[in-house]
């Protein structure tokens, strides 16, 4: 695949100004434009008979099915990215899931006798085309460069060896060096005898004499570009330049010539934007895509992307501020619909279809059970406690202190003592303080902030809902409040957060496939429950007053049981059925008996799963929570006898967190490899 930038000069005539030949961005962008414009304007989209975009993916992806070296096994094609925070890592997302290919990162892949696998949770699967995203540079720190931690060490041996297809091929970047612009015409009329079909930008190399011989005197009318990839350097707009600033780069052309290229200046043409709700006139440039078939042919993407400038006049660019419209390409004949799907699927494709899960998707998808449930943990929590603590002089005396401990035990409070200074109204700005303050670890935004980091990581495995209401949550929640400390503000915050995070768990269980990474996902959420219920019924169990209807209340309020507990009793809240309810009860999805039964049945559904000790000391603790009959006359007698248990159920789930993240997360079993540069 490669891209050309195209630029549209006064005259109305295009040139190319720019090649994109290592990992070309834009195809995904250009989908997702057409995908949302078509449903805009349907009726527009078909009576003009747009083009559609779809062969052109179907092109990609048959030619590097095709050209995959297979050796009888179906074919597993991945992308490669270099992660959530690259600034194109929505459109590699979205690629992936469109083309039905694996998003990976380099940390994702290992090479074992010149072939590349996945790490996955059942072992290491083959993978046989990589289709990457990530410059020469960084792939491969064995023979590229050295520091790099994005890439996968032997995979250009690999590709060397002609066991695994990379697309596009090593060393495409000196297809972007401007320099080539300058050598295109003649190299055309020599090779094909004839002239450009469309011209490129006038350039000149300075490394040869008389190039720049010939520019320097238009030096004010030109555009500097570094003449190779690895000097990085945004272009430079000499007419923009002072007087020194000229002079200044003068010299830097005469002393190293060759590192630079001198291009012509060509004014771009404008399109209206809608900008704060005004017309705007802004630069636009259109990238062509064009992809091999694999047969010695290609496609050319009929549209394309066109990228409009931010605020500068001169630069298009979405890092700074661009942004990009649809292009249609309009047919004479009728459009013939088309499916990327190639025909009906066969049995043996259902039967091949199962969706690979890397140990960092398992791992990503873990956390953000863990996270999503802490930070739906913290807000109960905190809305438990401030809404409480105005009417604190009804309280029981030791309930204060229940309060401070429990909200220091989950990070809300830094130490037990911040909550003892002072009356609590003190303590009710200091937990609002710290609950909008993403620097504090385990603070609510804190919490918010890393669900959005996990999901990232994981994107092409969300739904679209899914992903919006996370997004949604993270803006509204960890923007500043515009009346900081004010208690009916901060829960009504807390509220909204609560609804989003609850809305999450239900696109969870409702939308995601039942893979391993889902099991890996819902592990992960039983884990967090689990720490929770059992931390705070130790905290009032422990507090002397576990006999306080209030305190009772406020556990009830804390693992959104009310409603079970005055449907079951009709009464006020005693400890014997409280406890009963939120630790022993099998059928209350709040309880730490609830989610021992959950993580016995998903730990023993993993694959390969060899946690034969860790799985027996579950279902030991889940069977101790069926004692019914001797447990009730225990906790009846006295609450401090439930510690004990609520304390070992804690440290088996930080036992299990640990144990699977050595098995599946971690392959210790990678040898180590060092990397120097001679």
């Amino acid at each position: 695949q490669i891209a050309f930038d195209l630029a549209r000069a006064n005259d109305g005539s295009w040139h190319v100004v720019g090649t994109r030949a290592q990992a070309p961005s834009g195809a995904g962008y250009a989908l997702e434009n057409r995908l949302t414009v078509s449903r805009l304007f349907p009726d527009a989209f078909r009576e003009l008979r747009v083009h559609m975009l779809a062969q052109f993916f179907r092109t990609l992806q048959v030619t590097l099915l095709e050209t995959a070296p297979c050796e009888g096994e179906p074919p597993h094609v991945a992308l490669l990215t270099p992660g959530p925070y690259n600034e194109t890592y929505f459109e590699h997302a979205y690629l992936a899931r469109y083309l039905g290919f694996t998003l990976v990162e380099g940390g994702d892949l290992t090479v074992r006798d010149d072939r590349v696998f996945l790490k996955t949770v059942s072992g290491l699967r083959r993978v046989h085309a990589i289709l990457r995203r990530l410059d020469d540079d960084f792939c491969d720190p064995l023979e590229l460069r050295a520091a790099s931690r994005l890439g996968i060490p032997g995979l250009v041996q690999a590709w060397r060896a002609g066991n695994v297809v990379v697309a596009n091929a090593f060393g495409t970047s000196v297809l972007e060096s401007p320099a080539l612009h300058g050598f295109l015409p003649p190299a055309c009329e020599r090779v094909l005898g004839e002239s450009l079909a469309l011209p490129s930008i006038a350039t000149w190399w300075c490394g040869e004499a008389a190039a720049l011989e010939d520019a320097t005197p238009h030096l004010a009318d030109m555009v500097i570009k570094p003449a190779f990839p690895d000097l990085r350097m945004e272009p430079v707009f000499v007419a923009d330049l002072d007087a020194a600033a000229r002079a200044e780069w003068d010299l830097r052309l005469q002393a190293s010539p060759e590192r630079y290229v001198l291009q012509e200046y060509l004014p771009l043409s404008h399109a209206p934007v809608w900008e704060s709700g005004m017309l705007e006139s802004r630069a636009l440039m259109l990238r062509a895509l064009v992809v091999a078939d694999g047969r010695g042919d290609y496609r050319v993407m009929p549209g394309g992307l066109s990228r409009i400038a931010g605020d500068e006049r001169h630069v298009v660019s979405g890092q700074r501020g661009g942004s990009s419209k649809d292009t249609w390409v309009l047919s004479d004949a009728p459009i013939q619909s088309f499916s990327l799907l190639p025909g009906k699927l066969g049995a043996e494709d259902v039967a091949r279809s199962r969706r690979a899960v890397s140990s960092r998707a398992a791992e990503s998808l873990f956390w953000l059970g863990r996270y999503a449930e802490r930070s739906e943990n913290c807000a109960r929590l905190l809305r438990a406690v401030l809404s409480r603590l105005p009417y604190s002089d009804a309280l029981p005396a030791g309930m204060y202190e229940t309060f401070i401990r429990a909200c220091h035990r989950h990070g809300l409070l830094h130490t037990v003592r911040e909550g003892h200074a002072g009356t609590p109204r003190r303590l009710e700005r200091a937990l609002i303080g710290r609950m909008f303050d993403r620097r504090k670890s385990w603070s609510l935004a804190f919490d918010i902030e890393r669900t959005l980091r996990v999901s990232a990581a994981v994107r092409d495995r969300l739904s679209a809902d899914h992903w919006r209401v996370v997004n949604q949550l993270f803006e509204a929640f960890t923007s500043k409040p515009q009346r900081t400390g004010r208690l009916a503000d901060a829960l009504e915050r807390i509220d909204d957060a609560i609804v989003s995070l609850v809305a999450i768990g239900g696109l969870e269980m409702e939308c995601m496939t039942r893979d391993e990474g889902w099991r890996f996902l819902s592990i992960g959420r039983y884990i967090e429950r689990l720490l929770y219920v059992t931390t705070v019924v130790a905290e009032a169990a422990a507090s002397g007053d576990a006999e306080q209807p209030a305190l009772l209340e406020w556990l009830l309020d804390l693992a959104d049981s009310i409603i079970t507990y005055r449907a079951r009793y009709m009464r006020q809240p005693e400890w014997l059925p409280v406890a009963d309810l939120l630790v022993f009860d099998q059928r209350n999805p709040r309880s730490a008996a609830f989610q021992l039964g959950k993580l016995a049945k998903h730990v023993r559904l993993l694959p390969e799963a060899d946690l034969a000790d860790i799985l027996t000391e579950v279902s030991d603790t889940r069977a101790a929570c069926s004692a019914a009959g001797a447990t009730a006359r225990q906790l009846s007698a006295d609450p401090r006898a439930v510690e004990g248990f609520l304390h070992s159920c804690e440290r088996l789930a930080l036992r299990l967190s640990d144990a699977l993240t050595l098995r599946y997360f971690s392959h210790v079993y990678e040898p180590t490899r060092a990397t120097a540069t001679i």
